[in-house]
């Protein structure tokens, strides 16, 4: 949802699904600029829901910090739209259920390799094993490579493998949550009704002017379009339709925190 554009070390950057720099569902290897945050908010249509599939359409919201240069901690939080059925063992149990918190997920991006003239950006983006049978989990090896097309058109090609097994707790239970250094398994994903990234992606996202662009990008199961644009330079908003069929929106903030706005900056210089 962040704009992409120029030389490959961003002011901010376009954020995917679950507000990684990234196109609609698959992440980048942008490396933006350090202390930049992004917060925002994704909504994933019902049919392709990570946790909620064929039943009801989720909102993801998230914060995303550049710590370091090259170094990224996302923290994104999944929950249901509207209120979820629950299928119990009997008739009588089977009805609709509140929901907690949430599906939280910490995950840690790391570009192991900058771009240069001839090579690729390269990252290594891994999710934090300590929640309970989390849903959005990214485990992948992306590269990105920016390509000037025209002085105001710029298109940045995305390659990258999701990895279809994961270590999380799938089999524990949350009122039983008193160690998170139990309960680790090996998982595929693909076992899931509907899972995220598994297997190959890769995306191409043309950006115009600095305004706005449009993605074309295969998550490993699906082909994405989408569109987004970016206003009052911080606020970006984005609309993308997945494999054809449901439409998918999200919106995001970002500023860096190395950067005061020019109204507080003249505050502080009078003071």
């Amino acid at each position: 949802m962040l704009l992409v554009i120029g030389c490959p070390m961003r002011s901010w950057a376009q954020v995917n699904i679950s507000g990684k720099s990234g196109l609609m569902y698959i992440p980048t290897a942008e490396v933006v600029a350090d202390g930049t945050l992004s917060v925002g908010c994704n909504y994933n249509p019902s049919n392709y829901a990570f946790r909620y599939n064929k039943t009801n359409s989720e909102s993801i919201y998230f914060v995303n910090l550049v710590v370091l240069r090259r170094l990224e901690v996302n923290i994104n939080l999944l929950r249901p739209n509207g209120r979820v059925l629950s299928k119990g063992s009997v008739p009588f149990a089977a009805g609709f259920v509140e929901e907690g918190v949430g599906d939280r997920q910490i995950d840690i991006k790391y570009v192991v390799m900058t771009e240069k003239t001839k090579r690729p950006s390269v990252a290594v983006i891994l999710s934090a094993p300590f929640g309970i049978d989390n849903s959005l989990i990214t485990n992948a090896l992306v590269a990105t490579k920016h390509i000037s097309l025209t002085k105001s058109i710029t298109a940045a090609v995305t390659l990258g493998m999701g990895s279809p097994y994961s270590i999380y707790r799938a089999d524990v239970r949350n009122d039983q949550d008193s160690d998170i250094f139990s309960g680790y398994s090996l998982k595929d994903k693909r076992d899931k009704p509907y899972y995220y990234l598994a297997g190959p992606f890769g995306g191409v996202n043309l950006s115009f002017a600095k305004k706005g662009g449009i993605m074309v990008e295969w998550d490993s199961r699906h082909l994405n379009v989408g569109a987004y644009a970016l206003l009052f330079k911080h606020w970006t908003v984005q609309a993308g339709l997945l494999n054809g069929d449901q439409i998918t929106l999200g919106t995001s903030y970002a500023l860096n925190l190395f950067h005061l706005p020019k109204r507080l900056l003249k505050k502080h210089e009078g003071s």
